[in-house]
């Protein structure tokens, strides 16, 4: 991202620490961690990119980062901003410059959405190895599950989240608490004092257009309601048939609705460990932000969980590194998460965060998690702890230490 933000400011009587060593010079792009997957993935792959998440998440900075990558190995390439005055108009049109970029070049399209029938066009440079293709556009448009089905596996898609917060510490922020105050996208980083306003346009402008306009809703203060408790609540089961009645809509509206905030990037929603798909189906889920900073700027609950938002820390950044999640509650004991990557020996994870001794239960939950899904153990604690008696298969870590961890 080419930025300038180079300033310290006071809030009242009291410096923030972050904005005491928030460095950002002129035209220097900042780097993420997704950067050299994608790009590998690029280099090896005849499949076009295509790049899905949350608005303003920085999905268009890391095409054109890509394709600047690109050039520098002697590659051409081509960036088109489809939205922009001037650009092409139809898929006619778009062929037409796309004839102009020499064979085996990079193109990068932009609000590919607003182009009927783009698939089309999609298909035939991948089919034909025209050039290397990056598509990227608006959360509504460009679903994992559905370009999967329209480009028939022409195309492998790579979330771009907010930024983690490993990255984050790198573009200045200096503490877990900051980041849980302004979360990863990446303006609200670079301009934490404008953080709140920007998370409430976001919310506003994710719910309006990336929600509502794909499903067609014209009431909109259900969703919205629907939203703000979703993301108020971190980490609790929520009932659909309460919470339903409580809005005024169907509990299949309400389910639709949470797939729609799911689909959008906005709440990330955690099934139980089932073994019957049947139960999952029906089953209440915990749900998440998928930005910590946006859960605390919007939030309507009245109450402080700090363990609540560092399990949410946790959740989102295991999908970050591509685990499936689920959570496990039975008369048994619980456990926070049981994570499941292909090809790899699961994980049982549980979070906690407070302070003293800590309760057998947590103990006892993680254990009946690495039992139930034969997985390895993972405790992780807001301090530091050393604990004698515990058993092999069990890591103990600090989450802040977690969450720097090299992928």
């Amino acid at each position: 991202m080419k930025v300038c933000f180079h300033k310290n400011r006071q809030m009242g009587q009291k410096k923030h620490s972050y904005l005491n060593i928030v460095k950002v010079y002129f035209h220097m792009y900042l780097d993420r961690t997704e950067e050299p997957k994608i790009y590998k993935t690029l280099l090896t792959s005849k499949e076009a990119i295509a790049l899905i998440g949350p608005r303003r998440a920085g999905k268009t900075t890391i095409a054109q980062k890509l394709l600047e990558d690109w050039k520098k190995t002697g590659g051409t390439g081509k960036y088109f901003d489809l939205e922009a005055m001037g650009a092409p108009a139809s898929i006619a049109e778009l062929n037409t410059e796309l004839e102009k970029v020499p064979h085996g070049g990079l193109i990068v399209l932009d609000e590919i959405q607003v182009l009927k029938e783009w698939i089309k066009i999609v298909r035939e440079e991948i089919e034909y190895k025209k050039h290397k293709i990056i598509i990227s556009g608006s959360s509504a448009s460009l679903l994992s599950k559905e370009i999967a089905s329209s480009l028939g596996g022409r195309a492998i898609p790579e979330i771009v989240l907010p930024i983690s917060y490993s990255d984050a510490k790198k573009w200045g922020l200096t503490s877990i608490t900051d980041y849980l105050k302004i979360g990863g996208y990446p303006e609200c980083v670079l301009r934490p004092y404008d953080a709140q306003k920007l998370h409430k346009l976001y919310l506003e402008l994710t719910v309006l257009r990336d929600v509502a306009a794909r499903k067609g809703i014209r009431e909109i203060k259900p969703l919205l309601d629907l939203a703000l408790i979703l993301l108020s609540e971190p980490g609790k089961t929520i009932s659909a048939k309460k919470t339903a009645s409580a809005i005024k809509i169907s509990q299949p509206t309400f389910r639709s609705f949470v797939d729609a905030l799911n689909d959008a990037y906005l709440v990330l929603s955690v099934l139980p460990f089932s073994r019957s798909p049947r139960e999952k189906i029906v089953a209440d889920a915990k749900h998440y932000a998928y930005d910590v900073g946006i859960q605390n700027s919007i939030s309507v609950s009245t109450e402080e969980d700090i363990g609540r938002k560092f399990e949410n820390l946790v959740a989102i950044e295991l999908i970050r590194r591509g685990y499936n999640i689920s959570y496990l509650k039975t008369e048994k004991g619980e456990c926070d998460f049981l994570a499941q990557k292909i090809g790899e020996k699961g994980l049982a994870i549980q979070v906690w965060s407070g302070t003293g001794n800590i309760p057998e239960r947590e103990f006892s939950g993680l254990e009946l998690g690495m039992n139930i899904a034969k997985s390895k153990g993972l405790f992780l604690t807001k301090n530091k702890i050393s604990l004698e008696k515990l058993k092999k298969e069990i890591t103990i870590k600090t989450i802040e230490d977690w969450l720097l961890e090299t992928q």
